[in-house]
């Protein structure tokens, strides 16, 4: 490889690591998600049908008109329950599925604790991942005139079905209903205001809010930021994850809020909020607009972390993060209802189920520009797990990595034709250079010259790296959040969505054989490309070493795929050179 083939590679690494803002701050400029027409609220007749259930099929045509893309939405703090509630006692009820059980207290008639059946909590728990929104009801509504907290009357009408009551002291009545899905982690909301005060009414504050939302136990914000928010607004998803550190600098306890998207931005502009860590989510889809959206976030305690191996820092990383949504007032006449239907999703960050719970929902995976391209290798690893023993996603990837490899396998033996072809013409060109060394323009016009008669394109060897660019990328973000490595074990690793940290508990620091490995082969592909060029071997030689070091805290489905793609570059390499041995021109006579 000529030393000048080498600038791109370097350009490809640095547009890799800077690819994450690249995507927020351009791309997604350029490339926003189809915008979708914005539905139309109703005021409706008085009727309040008692069982929501019956009341399904409206909801549902309400919500596939929604849009689907949203902004973070705006939260409300811990608030303590109104005096002239406390003597009322707290109640609770409880629906459940296959997948998801919630718990809600007639207190703020908000969700306290909602569990996640399918996903331990820990690696090899019978105990499933659970929710305590007991401090800050998920899914709890509010309005001028309903404080946080008040006290509902509960009636459970039917199997997943409740309904909350309550008189309002400014003329209204509310009644809540609420149906969990068959299936899934989704519940069907709709908060109905009867005008019973004899004389037109405003409803104003009507907001909803998410739940606390932080890291389970293992998870740390180390290299990419775990807890987020995600809105849409008008055309554009924005994930606003990346802007916490900016907006909540102070490192004081307490709760810290910002708006968004702000004052510029045009009223009844948020279609849905959600606020995730890096596995789960819960997401707010209002039918109609909400006009902002409130992040709210709280610190934890100072920790040491660590980057690379060698560097380490303290932090006060931000502990949980939450989402309250705000609504623009609506007339009520008097004796009408006005009714406010909204869905709440608490559940994974699964492709399939996102999609099948609203429009532009599955944006939430953070996939990027690439998101086509991630989809269909996120799919495929699936199949591959799904259909092929021993069912374990570290042979999925593998396979993953076999079949890519086999796709670009003409383009990478081109690549490395070109290569070992500039390899066997590099002493004419180094001559050359010495020939014309003062003649720079003559020395450029006899190399071109020389390519033509060997018919070498001198970016050949580049160019088929620069295809594949945008698969790496996509499987690179695929695999660093993909749901189904979570706990998913193979061969000596127990987890393959953290590094391996073996003898972590005897060592100095934990030990991870694959980005090892992965250094071993990445040498050793070089060494079956030699080069005659001193400066560019040392900064060849120093490439094994940082990707060593950069995999090194990833997870190690990641790495397992970086190796396993280096061993088959290294049997094509070998096969090549067996097929095509290098045959070293002599330098021309002086």
């Amino acid at each position: 490889m000529k030393k000048k083939d080498l600038i791109p590679i370097l350009l490809i690494l640095a547009a890799f690591l800077a690819y994450p803002t690249i995507d927020r701050k351009v791309v997604s400029k350029f490339f926003p998600p189809k915008e979708r027409p914005a539905p139309v609220q109703s005021v409706e007749a008085p009727e309040m049908p008692a069982n929501p259930e019956l009341a399904a099929p409206a909801e549902a045509a309400a919500e596939a008109e929604s849009p689907a893309g949203a902004e973070p939405a705006a939260v409300a703090g811990p608030e303590a329950a109104v005096p002239e509630d406390e003597a009322v006692p707290e109640t609770t009820e409880t629906l459940e599925n296959a997948d998801l059980r919630v718990t809600f207290s007639s207190r703020g008639a908000g969700i306290v604790r909602a569990e996640i059946l399918k996903y331990p909590e820990a690696k090899d728990s019978d105990r499933c991942v659970a929710f305590d929104f007991s401090e800050r009801p998920a899914a709890a509504p509010s309005a001028d005139g309903l404080p946080a907290g008040a006290s509902f009357v509960v009636v459970r009408t039917g199997e997943r079905s409740l309904t909350f009551t309550r008189d309002l002291p400014n003329g209204f009545r509310m009644a809540r209903e609420v149906a969990l899905d068959d299936a899934g982690g989704r519940l069907r909301i709709a908060d109905r205001f009867e005008n019973a005060s004899g004389h037109d009414l405003s409803l104003s504050g009507y907001r909803l809010q998410s739940g606390w939302m932080g890291n389970l136990p293992g998870e740390t914000q180390d290299r990419l930021p775990l807890l987020g928010v995600d809105t849409l607004s008008g055309s554009d998803v924005e994930f606003w994850g990346g802007k916490f550190e900016k907006w909540f600098k102070s490192l004081a306890p307490g709760v810290q809020r910002q708006t968004v998207p702000g004052p510029d931005r045009p009223a009844q502009s948020v279609e849905w909020a959600a606020a995730k860590n890096k596995y789960f989510v819960q997401i707010l889809t209002p039918a109609t607009f909400a006009e902002s959206c409130t992040v709210s976030a709280r610190r934890g305690p100072s920790e040491r972390v660590s980057s690379m191996i060698f560097f380490s820092r303290t932090v006060t990383p931000i502990e949980s993060i939450a989402a309250e949504i705000a609504l623009p007032a609506q007339p009520v006449p008097a004796g009408e209802t006005l009714t406010q239907e909204s869905t709440f999703y608490v559940g994974p960050k699964d492709y399939a189920s996102l999609k099948a719970n609203g429009p532009h929902q599955e944006e939430i995976l953070q996939l990027g520009f690439w998101r086509p391209i991630g989809i269909l290798i996120l799919k495929i690893m699936v199949w591959f797990h799904d259909h092929i023993w021993p069912y374990s996603y570290g042979l999925a990837i593998i396979l993953l990595t076999f079949l890519i490899r086999i796709v670009f396998w003409p383009l990478n033996h081109k690549s490395m034709m070109s290569t070992q072809r500039m390899q066997e013409i590099q002493p004419e060109i180094t001559a050359l250079r010495e020939r014309y060394k003062s003649d720079p323009a003559r020395q450029q016009q006899e190399m071109m010259k020389l390519y033509r008669e060997k018919k070498i394109n001198p970016m050949g060897g580049c160019l088929p790296m620069l295809i594949q660019i945008p698969v790496f990328f996509a499987l690179f973000i695929v695999l660093r959040g993909a749901i189904e490595l979570r706990f998913s074990s193979f061969l000596w690793i127990s987890d393959l969505s953290t590094p391996e940290n073996l003898f972590a508990d005897k060592l100095p620091f934990a030990l991870n054989i694959l980005p090892l490995l992965m250094g071993f082969t990445m040498w050793l592909q070089q060494r079956m490309t030699p080069t005659s060029d001193p400066q560019q071997q040392k900064m060849m030689l120093m490439m094994p070493i940082i990707f060593t070091l950069m995999f090194y805290s990833f997870p190690s489905g990641l790495s397992l795929y970086w190796t396993t793609n280096q061993v088959m570059m290294i049997i094509q390499l070998a096969i090549m050179r067996h097929r095509h041995p290098p045959q070293i021109q002599p330098a021309p006579a002086a």
